[in-house]
This record gives C-alpha cells, structure tokens and sequence, in this order.
C-alpha cells in the first residue's frame, strides 16, 4: 500500500480468526473453550513478539505481532489445539489466517461492529478494550499490536459518532430478548430455533412490563441484559447464580435498572418466571433436563418458558431445550434472524473504517522516517558536543566565547549541505537541491532559488560582509 510517492512494507501482523460468518457456531464454540488461557501459551514461543486475543460468543480472534510468521502461526495452532482440546490438524483447518493490511482492515471493522453477528452492534469494541488490556497486563502488547487496535478503537469511536450504524441500540442479546417478546406475543416464533421464521416475524418493539424474569449466572452479559431488560419495560429480575454471586451482583447493580432479588432456589425461580436468561458461558450447562422438568410440571406461569441462552458455551444442554412448554432462543436463532443495517450506514461506516486506515498508513509512512531523523539529530549533538569541547573546562563563558563557539558551530552544520549544493550545482541539480532543502529547512523557495552570478563574486563573503555590518551597525 503506498503513501504519496512511497510504497510501504506491509503491517507485519498475523491473524487467525474463527467466527459467525464461516464456521458454525459449533466450531467457533469448540476453538473458543479455552481462550483464557491463549495468552499464557502464546507468550511461551518465541517467534511470537506480541499477541491480542479477542473472544466473544460469535468469534476467536488472535492476532499476533511476528517476524517469523510460519513458526508463530504453527506455534498458534497448538496453542489453540491444547487449550481447547481440538487436535491441531483440525485447528488449521478451521481457522482463517490473513496477514499484512488485511489484518488492520479486518481489525477495524471488526472493533466497528461491522464484522459482528448483529451489525452495529456496540458490546464488540468493549470486548475489544478488554482484550487489550489484558495482553497488556500480560506484557503481551508490542508497540505494533498497540498502534493498530488504538486505531482501530479510534475509528470505532468515529462510526459511534458519525453514522447511524449503532443508533438503533442493537447487540446480540437485544435482538435475543426482541425475539423472546415476539414468542411472549405469540407472533408465530417456531418451537425449534432450527426452524425458519417468516417475514411476519420482524421484530417489533414490546413492553415487558409484567414479565417475570429470571437471570441465571452474572457473567459478561449479565450487566448488558440488565440495561436491555430495563429498556422494554421490566421492573423486576431475580438473579441465580451457582457460584453464589447472585448477591453482590445484585447490591452493585441495584439502583441502576429494574429491581433485583436474589434467587436462592433455582426451581423455585424456573416456576415463577415467564423469560429465563442465561448468562453463565462457563461451558457447563445450568439448566439440565433433571432441573427444568420438575419445575415445568409445576410452573404457576402461564403459556410456554422461553429461555435465551446467548453462550457460546451453551448454558442448555439439548435435553433440557427440547423439553415440551420450552420455547429457546439461542445464537442460532439470532445469527439467523438479525435486523439487517441499511446500505446507507453500512457504506458510510466503510468510508469511515477506510479514513481510518488511510490514517493509519499515514502515521506508518511518517514514522518510517524516524531513523532519518535520530540521524539527523544524532549528526547534530555529535557536531555540539565538539565546540561544547573546545569552550573552558571552568569559570564563566564570555559573551565573545559563546558567540565564537556558536559560529563554528553553525559553520560546521552548514559545512556538508554547502558542499553538497555546489556540487548539485555543478551537476545540473540545483533547482532539485533547492527544492529539496526548502522542503527540508522551510526556507523561503524564492531565496533558495537558484541564479546566476558575477564571476569571482564569493556569495559567502557576500553575507559575512553583510552579518558584520548588521552587528556594528554599519550600512
């Protein structure tokens, strides 16, 4: 990708990624199982300079700072084939690898929320700061890894800003509680989410005002579907949680939407509720069919139970979702039936991702130059520390020292270029010179231009004559 005039080598990053948009949910759900521990691997091999790891309940994402890319995504692969217990043949498989500029394009949109399940949706560029501070704590965040996800977070901000892409409020677990009102509705939602809904299914706007909600776990969703629950209109919520949590989630997040009780009996809740949401993601079910078939022969609600699970890690295991009066709503109800963003705000929010990444190639084309300059300066100080050499060791310097070591000192930068320009000069290169040294020096173009002079007229004496008159006020 060039800048201007200057082709630059391509961002040396590596990404492998599993999500919503190639694989089944299945597959991103089996690489994903043990991306906790992806950081403590990934630093172990040491072709890999840096690694971010980005993990939701649609995606996998690792993407590695490298100077040796075929050993680094080797090394990759088995590190996501021991934590996830997937053999690494298979791991390679499954995931896809994008190298150079690709990898910051992908990374914008994605942190933009034009990669995700539900387009626009807001939870990505959260979950994207997180993963960065982790690597960070983990020493894991290489100057190049920290460019690109800051930029990448910086033009997130812009589409937040700029576009409409993210003013509909639209996440994963919004369009999963939109899809649980319409079945609360009885607007014709399908037993089973593998079953195909129809365009009447779109997905209205309902109050939930005198719905009994139940939330199991009070993992990552859990504060988000919270907000989401207070926006339709719940005002009451019990809180299970098996790790028994329920209670300080409950007293830090009272006070901020509907109001919250502890749920100290599970079936006891699953018999009260109309809505059950799961936000555990802890890879082992919490509503089994041992659990939930007592409770539904005993429900004092009426109609069916509709549970939204939004783990990837499912929170339901299959027996329990395929219980007679249990409607799920799960990932694969959503990836299916989420509201299209108009091509209006998708297009837009692509001129913004790509005024990103011109941006970025910019900073990239301007920091290619810094050896330019710490040459240039070094160049300099050598050139300063000489006549700083050549002043007393002690005692004050005069006025005249100072003004003698200054001179030389300007005499000696100006030395080379001088020598240089006159052999442009000589050369035929002058205009080019003159050009490059306005560039260079901001001096005034029509100063530096090139001209023709009198022969045997020295234009240094000239100015040497014309400084001394200005210091004794001569004409």
């Amino acid at each position: 990708m060039s800048v201007g005039a200057r082709t630059l080598a391509p961002v040396p990053l590596i990404l492998l990624c599993a999500d919503h948009r190639q694989l089944d949910l299945a597959d991103v759900e089996r690489l994903s199982s043990g991306a906790d521990d992806l950081p403590a691997l990934l630093q172990q091999e040491p072709t890999i300079n840096g690694a971010v790891v980005v993990a939701t309940c649609n995606r996998l994402e690792i993407a590695l700072d490298t100077d040796e890319p075929i050993r680094a995504v080797r090394a990759a692969y088995q590190a996501v084939a021991c934590s996830s217990g997937v053999h690494a043949a298979e791991v390679a498989e499954l995931l896809n690898a994008a190298e150079g500029d690709e990898v910051a394009l992908h990374l914008y949109e994605m942190t933009s929320g034009l990669a995700s399940m539900v387009v626009g949706e807001r939870e990505i560029t959260g979950q994207v700061r997180r993963a960065l501070r982790t690597a960070e704590a983990a020493g894991q965040l290489t100057a190049v890894l920290h460019r690109v996800f800051q930029g990448a977070l910086k033009t997130a901000r812009r589409v937040l800003v700029e576009t409409d892409l993210h003013r509909a409020g639209r996440s994963v677990i919004s369009v999963g509680l939109d899809l649980a009102a319409q079945v609360r509705a009885g607007h014709g939602c399908p037993r089973h989410a593998g079953q195909l809904w129809t365009a009447e299914d779109a997905v209205p706007e309902h109050q939930w005002g005198g719905a009994r909600c139940l939330l199991v776990g009070t993992g990552a969703y859990a504060g988000t579907t919270l907000r989401a629950l207070q926006q339709r209109g719940v005002t009451e919520v019990e809180v299970w949680s098996a790790s028994g949590r329920a209670a300080g989630f409950v007293e830090s997040h009272q006070g901020v939407g509907p109001q919250l009780s502890v749920a100290d009996d599970l079936a006891a809740a699953l018999r009260r509720a109309d809505v059950v949401v799961c936000c555990r993601g802890t890879g082992t079910p919490a509503l089994t069919a041992d659990i939930l078939a007592p409770a539904l022969s005993e429900r004092t609600a009426v109609g069916p139970l509709v549970v939204v699970d939004m783990a990837l890690s499912r929170d339901v295991d299959a027996d329990a979702a395929a219980l007679p009066g249990v409607i799920m709503v799960d990932l694969a109800t959503v990836r299916r039936h989420a509201p299209a963003a108009t091509l209006g705000e998708v297009e837009r929010a692509q001129q913004v991702v790509q005024e990103g990444i011109d941006e970025l190639q910019a900073i990239r084309a301007e920091r290619s130059m810094d050896p330019v300059v710490v040459a240039l300066r070094s160049q300099a100080a050598r050139l300063l520390e000489g006549e700083l050499a050549r002043l007393p060791m002690a005692g004050e310097v005069s006025a005249e020292d100072a003004a003698h070591a200054l001179r030389r000192l300007t005499a000696a930068l100006l030395h080379e270029p001088t020598v240089l320009a006159r052999a442009a000069g000589r050369e035929g290169r002058g205009e080019d010179f003159a050009a490059a040294l306005s560039m260079v020096t901001g001096l005034d173009s029509e100063l530096a231009t090139p001209r023709e002079v009198a022969w045997g007229l020295d234009w240094e004496q000239v100015e040497r004559e014309r400084a001394g008159g200005e210091r004794t006020g001569g004409n």
